[in-house]
């Protein structure tokens, strides 16, 4: 459902809160850390940088760090900003006119799962890092 680029901006984003005690942590950092290709973690970090999220920071002591406190970073913001909205606007079988007057065979049980993923795509990364930190959340692949 998600993809790749959309995890691994997840992953890259837990492992910045994470590590918040440094000002700028580098791309080529967080791409060693958690496995990731280096050229490809950084083109869409730039798009999260774009989208206000992140901000960076050139020169040897340089990085990214969050623009945005992270108690209101939304993984559905993340997703828009890699992916786009296509997920939570688009027609799931692909149809471009898809709506509650011209539904497709699916368009009303989808639009009450699209919207329960709404639901679940709006907790913050803090919600998610606090998480981690109290131990509730064990199985993260950092």
């Amino acid at each position: 459902m998600l993809s790749e680029s959309v995890k691994d901006c997840i992953r890259a984003l837990i492992y910045l809160a994470l590590n918040q005690n440094k000002e700028y942590i580098s791309v080529k950092e967080i791409s060693e850390a958690l496995n990731l290709p280096f050229f490809f973690l950084a083109k869409n970090i730039q798009k999260l940088v774009k989208e206000g999220i992140l901000e960076s920071y050139r020169g040897p002591k340089g990085g990214i760090s969050f623009k945005k406190p992270v108690n209101e970073i939304k993984i559905i913001d993340i997703i828009v900003a890699i992916d786009g909205d296509n997920l939570f606007k688009k027609c799931v079988l692909g149809f471009e006119e898809c709506s509650d007057l011209n539904p497709c065979a699916i368009h009303h049980k989808w639009v009450l799962e699209r919207e329960h993923l709404k639901g679940i795509f709006n907790a913050t990364l803090y919600e998610i890092v606090n998480d981690i930190k109290q131990g509730k959340i064990k199985n993260i692949k950092l």
